[in-house]
């Protein structure tokens, strides 16, 4: 009996033994405190607080707080990284169950621009070990420049050219009114261009609530897919901070008059009108937001009016550090006028008599849900939806046309950390195209992929970078089309403020459907279709070199893409009508200096952005069309007091090399075009924590240059706007 009873005995000590190994072994520690500025003592808001080398990291809240639980036990470096601020690392030992608490304070510091970048890699990544070339550009950086919508701010960025509403990275898509995109536009990653033109809709694209906006340059196409055969720009929308706020805002200005009278379209200058009111709110787990905008402007052309509502809504769920989950809804109801070129040479800001009651009517609304699983500090899955649909009606003198796109989206990433500077990320992405029109006619398409890239580090200061992407595209019953994408990217670390970097990749991009059946007429303009027509195809290098002190930042690239079957519009002399063509095999090569800086003696923040392409059509030997050979950007800001900043800017583009329709005539001086050379302004003031306004004015030497033949540019605007939150 004695001995069963010491055997039970036993086996009870040892069960007990066990299951506290177990609940220690099981138990998880958690790390907070506050990160503040270290000059005021203030808490800084939104700080990324990074375990570095791991997928687990949070920001803090509006008191500077932060809480990462669920972490396993083991030896972590504490990163701490904000705009505007030297990082912090600390090394630090968790055991089961630890429970601790660590500050920081950070040490402002000159240098304004976003460390950490995400479009990339599709996760987050220092500027410093990117293996392609991408900016940013920073809140205040958007909000100083009281911007209307993206367009107005991406234009400060090196490299970044619109014409017209179309967006060109490096010259990769030169203009084509309207029909298809070379660079993909994305929002916090989910795509947001409409499918029937394949063009941007910048008044879709959210501009209140923006953390930063992310501008990669050069082929994305082997993690993005087809139109990043250019480039890709990602807004990232701000998380909603703790507590509660509303906020109003009014806003409004006007265009200066030409100095010439004929060229006047009214008696009294045009102006702008705005108005906002938002509510957010957080408690606990659940966050939320919503806000209504209205514009109306009169426009500097005549007939170039438009107005518009917009509504945005956001929800985020935490349940805990590990997982999340946000949902965005942005809707913009809009009405305008229409001008396609000017009423003649006299009257260059005039639309012609026929077209001046011609009406567009549109909305778009774009959906999108991101949900967030850190299984441990080495998985993460992400999975995103999105649903993007564009609803036009053209009411023109002579023509009445109209189009329904919907394109709705699903992507899975999973995010696997192996080892020490080693990471992969592969994932797949379905998309579903349906358009409804009259102009282009009723079509339905869908694209599917699978991706894989593999960052590891070869040497210590080595890093490669590996992907591939497998992209299939069909629209309608049409020949299923199949693209192997590439990439391949090196990194050497030289010194802990010098790398070197070096890329490769192919590219390609799925022509549009306006592009392939449009049948229309827009006031002397006829386009026939071609649904003939094939995708397009690019190869690109890149070598580049990055240096970032405290008080220096530089940027260099050398840059070269081969593109096959091109598309471009053509105009067809047996009939003059134009329709768009696989017309060539093209060729751009260039290079480009970033630099940001601070001058030692003057307090201020400086940066210049040069851009040189050179653009050949290889067929033809010419220059491409509507490409600008040299681009530079210099801005600068000047801290008056802690409240007051101000700042001005230059952009100069270089005369377009060539045109397609109306080409300048050397002889009679018609139809001329000139380098576009514009200075911009700008005062940003913190009346109190409450209050800001913000007064810019752009062209501000009332500049008179043309965008495209017949379209002239912005006269001087001059715009103010408060904002008050309580």
């Amino acid at each position: 009996m004695r001995n069963c009873t010491t055997r039970v005995g036993k086996v009870l000590a040892f069960l007990m033994i066990f299951s506290c190994l177990s609940v220690l072994y099981g138990q998880k520690a958690q790390i907070q405190g506050t990160v503040s500025d270290s000059v005021s003592q203030k808490p800084i808001i939104g700080a990324n607080v990074i375990l570095k080398g791991t997928l687990i990291g949070t920001a803090t809240d509006h008191e500077g707080n932060y809480l990462i639980k669920n972490i396993k036990a083991g030896d972590y470096v504490i990163e701490i990284l904000m705009i505007g601020y030297k990082k912090i690392e600390r090394h630090i030992q968790l055991q089961a169950g630890d429970q601790l608490h660590f500050d920081f304070e950070l040490t402002p510091q000159v240098l304004k621009t976003p460390e950490i970048m995400v479009t990339g890699a599709k996760r987050a990544m220092r500027k410093a070990d990117s293996p392609v070339s991408i900016t940013a550009l920073s809140p205040l950086q958007i909000a100083t420049r009281n911007p209307e919508t993206i367009e107005d701010v991406l234009v400060f960025d090196s490299g970044v050219q619109i014409i017209d509403g179309q967006l060109n990275i490096r010259g990769n898509s030169g203009y084509t009114r309207g029909a298809g995109s070379r660079v993909a536009m994305l929002v916090d990653g989910v795509p947001a261009m409409a499918y029937d033109n394949g063009g941007i809709y910048w008044e879709a694209i959210p501009v209140d609530e923006i953390e930063r906006v992310e501008v990669l340059k050069g082929p994305g196409s082997a993690l993005y897919g087809s139109s990043a055969i250019g480039g890709v720009v990602n807004v990232i929308t701000r998380n909603i901070p703790e507590g509660r706020a509303t906020q109003v805002a009014v806003g409004g200005g006007f265009y200066s008059q030409p100095s010439y009278e004929k060229w006047r379209i009214s008696e009294t200058p045009s102006t702008i009108r705005q108005v906002k009111i938002a509510h957010r709110q957080r408690r606990g787990r659940l966050a939320g937001q919503f806000g209504v905008r209205y514009t109306k402007d009169d426009g500097y052309h005549q007939n170039d009016w438009y107005e518009r509502w917009f509504l945005e809504g956001k929800i985020e769920y935490d349940w805990n550090t590990n997982r999340n989950l946000v949902s965005r809804l942005y809707y913009v109801d809009d009405v305008h006028g229409s001008f396609t070129q000017w009423r003649d040479a006299a009257h260059p800001f005039h639309t012609p008599l026929n077209t001046l009651k011609d009406r567009i009517l549109s909305n778009k609304l774009q959906w999108s849900t991101q949900f967030r699983q850190v299984f441990s500090p080495r998985q993460a899955l992400t999975i995103r939806s999105g649903y993007f649909t564009t609803w036009m009606q053209n009411k023109l003198y002579n023509n009445r046309t109209h189009s329904d796109a919907q394109t709705s989206s699903l992507e899975c990433q999973l995010d696997i950390h192996p080892g020490n500077r080693h990471f992969i990320t592969l994932g797949t992405d379905l998309r579903i195209h349906v358009v409804e029109a009259n102009i282009w006619g009723s079509h339905h398409a869908y694209d599917a992929a699978i991706y894989f890239q593999d960052e590891m580090a070869l040497l210590p200061r080595v890093q490669l970078t590996s992907g591939v992407r497998w992209d299939w595209h069909r629209t309608d019953s049409r020949t299923l089309e199949a693209q192997l994408n590439p990439k391949l990217g090196l990194v050497l670390r030289v010194s802990p403020l010098i790398s070197l970097r070096a890329s490769l990749g192919r590219a390609y991009r799925a022509p549009a459907i306006a592009e392939m059946f449009i049948d229309s007429r827009q006031y002397i303009f006829e386009v026939k279709p071609n649904p003939d027509l094939h995708s397009e195809t690019s190869f690109s290098y890149e070598l580049g070199a990055f240096y970032q002190s405290q008080s220096l930042m530089l940027d260099m690239a050398l840059f070269h893409t081969d593109f096959d079957q091109l598309i471009d519009p053509v105009l067809d002399p047996s009939d003059n009508k134009i329709h768009f063509q696989n017309i060539t095999d093209a060729r751009i090569t260039g290079c480009e200096l970033n630099a940001e800086f601070d001058l030692p003696v003057v307090p201020g923040h400086h940066k210049i952005g040069y851009t040189y392409i050179y653009p050949e059509n290889l067929t033809t030997k010419e220059q491409l069309s509507y490409r600008h050979n040299h681009s530079l950007v210099i801005s600068t800001q000047f801290p008056i007091t802690k409240q007051v900043l101000i700042g001005a800017d230059y952009r100069y583009l270089s005369k377009i090399n060539r045109v397609e329709l109306f080409p300048e005539n050397s002889v009679t001086g018609a139809d001329k075009i000139v380098p576009i050379k514009l200075v911009s302004g700008y005062i940003h003031y913190e009346i109190n924590p409450h209050l800001i306004t913000n007064l810019s004015v752009e062209n501000l030497l009332q500049y008179y240059y043309v965008v495209i033949e017949r379209n002239m540019g912005a006269t001087r605007s001059v715009r103010l706007n408060l904002e008050y939150t309580f």
